[in-house]
């Protein structure tokens, strides 16, 4: 999903010579809880009721604003619109589109979108995030690394110990997982069941490492739990940009199998 489906187009906005009484009147009357200040046409800044509380309602709002909200484009998704208000430390951004403000969103509102989205036994998010990602670094044309983490002799798991336990091992897993990657560089999302997949921009080594620390068994209660793991290397394959993601993914699936029969000895 991207920023331009939950944008919110109606902007208020005051210039930066009227008073501070005048803009808190404006904010009451549009039930609003901040005004874009701005200039000919160009933002200067934002005013806030905290802003309004530490001035005096003689002075201009261009002695009482902040700073303005940072900029987003439209294409981008919500997750990463989401990522960059974090870092940040901003509230709010204003959504440009070709150059063009085109409208304004709130962290608030991007967070209650994302909670849609996460798997409520792990926290991380579900298959529609992973595809997103995928689809968008496809459009720009930027090479990933593509895993398909399977975890080996997961329904047995639950035949032996019951479901209430082989949940317990996934959340475990994912925790562990999410500790593992960097979110600089890496997108992961529990894909279906005992299934989840990562999308990484990390050097070949660090994959490889990844790998490894995957398909090495760890101790989860009182089990050693392991995962095969089918590997899409985009930076080799010369026809990585003809695939669609769903074609990857089936790919980076079939490598999982493969990688698990010879892990297991498992003939699926």
């Amino acid at each position: 999903m991207k920023v331009s489906d939950m944008m919110v187009t109606v902007l208020h906005t005051i210039t930066s010579d009227k008073s501070v009484a005048h803009a808190a009147e404006r904010m009451s009357e549009n039930r609003v809880n901040s005004l874009l200040v701005m200039d000919h046409g160009e933002v200067i800044g934002m005013l806030t009721p905290r802003d309004i509380c530490a001035s005096h309602p003689n002075r201009i709002v261009a002695d009482a604003m902040g700073p303005g909200p940072i900029c987003i484009s439209s294409d981008q998704t919500v997750w990463d619109a989401g990522r960059m208000m974090e870092e940040h430390g901003v509230e709010q951004a204003l959504i440009m589109a070709e150059d063009e403000l085109a409208g304004w969103i709130t962290r608030e509102n991007i967070m209650i979108k994302l909670a849609e989205f996460r798997d409520p036994l792990t926290g991380l998010f579900r298959a529609p995030y992973i595809q997103t990602i995928g689809e968008r670094l496809l459009y720009e044309k930027k090479q990933f690394h593509l895993l398909f983490i399977d975890l080996n002799n997961f329904g047995q798991i639950n035949k032996r110990y019951g479901h209430p336990f082989g949940d317990d091992v996934i959340r475990e897993y994912s925790a562990l997982l999410a500790f593992m990657l960097d979110e600089r560089h890496d997108y992961v999302s529990r894909y279906a069941g005992d299934e989840f997949v990562v999308i990484s921009m990390a050097a070949d080594d660090q994959i490889q490492s990844y790998i490894n620390q995957m398909e090495t068994p760890i101790g989860i209660r009182h089990m050693q739990v392991s995962a095969a793991v089918g590997h899409v290397n985009g930076y080799l394959d010369p026809n990585f940009f003809t695939y669609s993601f769903r074609e990857l993914i089936e790919k980076a699936s079939l490598l999982s199998t493969s990688t698990k029969q010879r892990l297991t000895g498992t003939v699926l």
